[in-house]
């Protein structure tokens, strides 16, 4: 493994150094202090306030202070011209107490400010108090994060959010470079592979790559707001057709400089659980009454061959040969993941700066990461004030591919075959002419990628008047990425390629994207004060504008003819492939105006209204512009009288409805395109053929969202939760549409579709057991999604029917269809095995039997989307022990299922197979058996034999932490240590049985972890 990153990473870390060096200066003690003790406690529990910032400020204004321990104690040095301390704490209200000559010990209480936390929304522009929210979101807070196992930020989502699905993939299981597919609220877009149905994701303001947030550390994250509707996503209007996810990180606060270090270490381990295949005699014996060897009646030479062969295995059976093929390209993984953290500074000038490095092994040999981070977040001002800050973040990622094929080649080989001699050497032939893929593993062979990004964030806020302040922000973002793919001379795809000089293959890439994007806007507030009490009735204003410019280019090229496996460097290629080098050139703009009001009457009534008008050169010259809008409602009824002294803390009632657009597609599907090729020269010049064409007329994508939610909590919030009721509908679908080819296109893009999106999201949280030294919390997330179109385009019919009529997979084939989900499942009906002769029997449109299957005939047999998903689990602690866990669910999707189809029914008797291949086909007459004649070696077309419902629990995330006793900690001089076991993606249980992992298999995860805080 290269130290290349490693070192690169450590280098660029060192130049910081001079400058973590005068920050922490700030955190340096002054003469003339006296010592200072005391507690914080719980108002309402008396438990200790562990964490909490004691802070004291000297006559230059530099901070002195202490965090509280495990125990409640705080203590430090406080400066002798010091008159008040100031107490905060995440969740609780900031207290100042006033210091009294001669006094050193002081009891503290604070008081709790759910609306300081759990009850803000971080919208990315303004942040707004939930009990005054119209928009549908879900909040996600650090304690949360740090319950579960070290994992990517989407797993986090997903298990946090109801409404957010992560794709069940089970072809590439836990393979550490695949970002998975995910949605919110359903799919909002035919178009796929452009991240035209993946969410809008914002970190500190800044838009970012699906990429970045797979691989950016959960460690460094504050909260993470996920906003669902129009009226939550109003600022991101031209973007939010499939919602927003917004990242705040970790802030800065005064103090003294603070160190924060926390490490997991990983051991990953394949799950091949789902795997039943046959062993060495069963397989044997499979082949024989599948007919491989013949009826052992002939004498024919092909027929003494055949039996010459039979014997010839059953030799090695009965020898004791039962190779385990799929374990031979496996390993047990060992990850470490790091993260430090430097934070402190004066009340006008404060500092967080973080590193990070993540390193993960993955099961299958060759296949790693390595991720190195810094984030560096200063502030510089008041908030009150003049404020500014700067977040700059430098990423890069280092990883390693499979480049000797996937699991599935492992797992279709004849246990009864030998991986190697008797001398040691490979053997390099198996059954059946296989090739052995642990000679291609031998190989020289990689597949490298390696990406790097810098963000840099610089944003000010000015308070100029009481109740008016502006804000501005640029942000600049690059993004680079380069991959190469080496394949020997030596390997076995080469082996019918007879000239040497076209052996072994270079492959090439790397792609640059810079993005800048600036954004400025003013917000006024006006309150009014009702019978001495708080402010009751408030007006809220906000007008802005944004500019966004984005750039992107990519390069490649093939070389073939490497005359050794050891070169590994594409200058050593004999030539370029018989292709020309690839590339591309992206650049859009978009600029933006908008406005929100907010009014809120007597607490209780609120009215939020949002208005952005948006251009983009993505669309057509006729319709670049486009307006976005919103309307959302609310009404707080435990502020009324009539539930005033019940036991109702909260119970909001809102609805909203607007429209927000989807701009992610290619810049150029608008404009007319050409390409030069060298055939058409003449004359010295070069000609070039229109390869896209125009369309002025070409809008923007629409989604009309409409919500209807129900936020409540009972008992002072000790059960609360929200209930949310949605229908999306997507207007002006961007899609092909054929045209006449004598105008020399077959198709262009077009406005012509509609998509329907409706559901109910439940999220429901309790605080179930509350006491002194033990506490209880519950939660419970649930959604249901149906999808239907509601219209297509005659290209994309078309396209069906001949994907169709030309398939050739025994899987089923996309279908979209009016009136019908995007995600239906579409077979053929079949009566079963016909008990006579073990052929199927299909039942055609008019319900009669017949052995000709027909694609005609298909009828929806369920929904791949399940009727139910989410997550429960739990968190407890009790005195220094805290237990979380986390599990999944899906219940009511119509899986199909593959291993039926191509590992039981359509499996080739010449390579392994699922087990019930042998036990439950057709074998004789007579026999009511659930899969076609063992010997029948057609591919079965998809039919709803295979079609299952399916109810799954995995188990996803099991914790247990301790935390150390503070008067040990104050032994080492330490603020505070943690220590942690846990395990991820501990189990997988579901109604049906298939395999899972079939291009990389998933693994079970089990952690400890390390937090220590000086």
């Amino acid at each position: 493994m290269s130290l290349r990153p490693h070192i690169t990473f450590l280098t660029r870390l060192a130049t910081f150094l001079p400058l973590f060096a005068t920050i922490a200066a700030f955190g340096q003690q002054s003469a003339g202090t006296f010592r200072i003790a005391g507690s914080v406690t719980d108002y309402a529990t008396g438990e200790p306030v562990v964490g909490a910032n004691v802070v004291a400020y000297d006559a230059g204004g530099r901070p002195h202070g202490a965090a509280v321990g495990a125990d409640g104690r705080f203590a430090f040095n406080c400066p002798t011209k010091a008159a008040t301390l100031r107490v905060s704490m995440l969740g609780y209200r900031n207290e100042t107490v006033k210091l009294v000559p001669g006094r050193t010990d002081y009891d503290i209480r604070l008081r709790e400010a759910p609306s300081d936390v759990g009850e803000v929304v971080v919208t990315g522009f303004v942040d707004k108090k939930r009990e005054s929210y119209t928009g549908a979101t879900h909040v996600i807070q650090r304690q949360e994060i740090e319950n579960m196992v070290h994992t990517n930020v989407l797993n986090i989502i997903q298990l946090q959010t109801p409404g957010f699905e992560i794709f069940d993939d089970i072809a590439n299981g836990s393979d550490p470079n695949k970002i998975p597919d995910m949605v919110l609220r359903g799919r909002s877009s035919f178009i796929e592979g452009d991240q035209t149905n993946v969410p809008l994701f914002i970190l500190d303001g800044t838009e970012v790559d699906i990429s970045y947030v797979f691989d950016m550390p959960s460690d460094d994250i504050e909260s993470i707001s996920v906003l669902k509707d129009a009226s939550a996503t109003s600022f991101y209007g031209s973007k939010a057709a499939n919602g927003v996810v917004v990242i705040t990180t970790r802030p800065t606060q005064a103090g003294r400089l603070q160190v924060n270090y926390s490490g997991n270490f990983q051991v990953s381990i394949p799950d091949l659980s789902d795997y039943r295949l046959l062993n060495a005699r069963e397989k044997l014996e499979y082949e024989r009454q599948a007919g491989v060897y013949g009826d052992f009646t002939g004498s024919s030479n092909t027929d003494v061959t055949n039996q010459k062969s039979y014997y010839e295995k059953l030799d090695r059976v009965n020898a004791g040969v039962n190779t385990d093929w799929k374990r031979m390209a496996l390993r047990t993984g060992f990850n470490h993941i790091h993260n430090l953290m430097l934070s402190g500074g004066s009340q006008d000038f404060r500092y967080n700066v973080s590193g990070s490095y993540n390193s993960t092994t993955g099961v299958m040999d060759e296949s790693d990461k390595q991720t190195a981070s810094l984030r560096i977040n200063l502030t510089y001002g008041d908030m009150n004030k003049l404020f500014f800050q700067n977040i700059a973040s430098l990423t890069q990622s280092d990883s390693n591919d499979v480049p000797y094929g996937s699991f599935s080649d492992y797992v279709s080989l004849n246990p009864y075959d030998r991986p190697y001699n008797d001398d040691g050497s490979l053997n390099s032939v198996l059954s059946f002419n296989t090739a052995n893929p642990l000679y291609e593993k031998s190989l020289s062979s990689y597949i490298r990628n390696t990406s790097g990004s810098f963000i840099d964030t610089f944003r000010v806020r000015w308070n100029i008047l009481k109740g008016l302040r502006v804000e501005a922000s640029l942000s600049y973002t690059q993004t680079k990425s380069e991959g190469e793919t080496f394949y020997s001379p030596l390997s076995q795809q080469f082996n019918n390629t007879i000239d040497a000089n076209k052996k072994g293959s270079f492959d090439v890439s790397n792609g640059t994207t810079h993005n800048l994007s600036g954004n400025a806007f003013a917000v006024y507030n006006k309150a009014w004060n009702r019978r001495g009490g708080d402010a009751s009735d408030l007006l809220s204003l906000t007008a802005g504008f944004n500019i966004e410019s984005t750039r992107s280019e990519s390069h490649s090229f093939s070389a073939l003819g490497i005359l050794s496996d050891k070169l590994e460097h594409p200058s050593m290629a004999t030539g370029y492939a018989e292709s020309r080098p690839g590339g591309s050139e992206d650049r859009s703009r978009m600029l933006g105006f908008y406005v929100n009001a907010n009014y809120i009457w007597h607490n209780r009534y609120f009215i939020d209204l949002s208005f952005r008008y948006e251009g983009s050169s993505k669309f057509g010259a006729d319709n670049k512009y486009a307006p976005f809008g919103s309307l959302g409602l609310g009404w707080n009824l435990h502020k009324e009288r009539f539930l005033k002294g019940s036991a109702v803390s909260l119970l909001k009632l809102r609805m909203s409805m607007g429209y927000v657009g989807n701009a992610g597609f290619s810049p150029y599907q608008a404009q007319l395109a050409y390409q030069y090729s060298s055939s058409l020269q003449y004359n010295g010049g070069i000609g070039a053929v229109p390869v896209s064409m125009v369309n002025p007329r070409l809008k923007w994508e629409r989604s009309l969202k409409r919500n209807l939610g129900l936020d409540f909590g009972l008992w002072r919030d000790r059960l609360n939760g929200s209930v949310d009721v949605y229908y999306d509908t997507t207007n002006d679908l961007v899609m092909d549409i054929s045209k006449p080819a004598h105008i020399g296109f077959t198709s262009a893009k077009e406005n012509l579709g509609k998509i329907r999106n409706s559901g109910i999201e439940l999220s429901l949280r309790g605080n179930v057991l509350q006491r002194k030294h033990t506490n209880l919390n519950l939660f419970l997330n649930l959604s249901h999604n149906r999808n239907r179109i509601v219209e297509i385009s005659d290209y994309l019919k078309n396209k069906n029917a001949e994907n169709e009529a030309n398939a050739t997979s025994s899987l089923p084939a996309a279908f979209y269809e009016e009136g019908e989900s995007m995600t239906a499942l579409k077979v053929m009906r079949s009566a079963g095995i016909n008990p006579a002769n073990g052929k199927e029997v299909f039942i055609d449109r008019d319900g009669n039997p017949t052995y000709e299957y027909d694609y005609r005939d298909k009828y929806v047999a369920g929904d791949t989307t399940p009727a139910v998903q989410g997550s429960f689990g739990l968190w407890m602690s009790w005195r220094s022990f805290d237990l979380s866990m986390n599990f999944a669910y899906r219940l009511g999707a119509s899986i199909y299922n593959q291993t039926l189809a191509t590992k039981v029914e359509g499996a080739s008797p010449t390579s392994n197979a699922d087990r019930r291949v042998f036990y439950d086909r057709w074998k004789a007459p007579g026999d009511k058996a659930r899969y076609k004649n063992i010997a029948n070696r057609e591919t079965t077309p998809p039919t709803d034999r295979f079609v299952a419902t399916e109810y799954a629990l995995e188990g996803s995330s099991l914790k247990l932490s301790y935390t150390l006793p503070d008067a040990f900690c104050r032994r080492l001089h330490l603020r505070r240590v943690r220590i942690s076991a846990s395990t991820g993606d501990l189990f997988n249980i579901s109604t049906i049985r298939r395999e899972r992992g079939l291009d990389y298999p998933f693994a079970r995860v089990f952690q400890a972890s390390l937090t220590v805080n000086l």
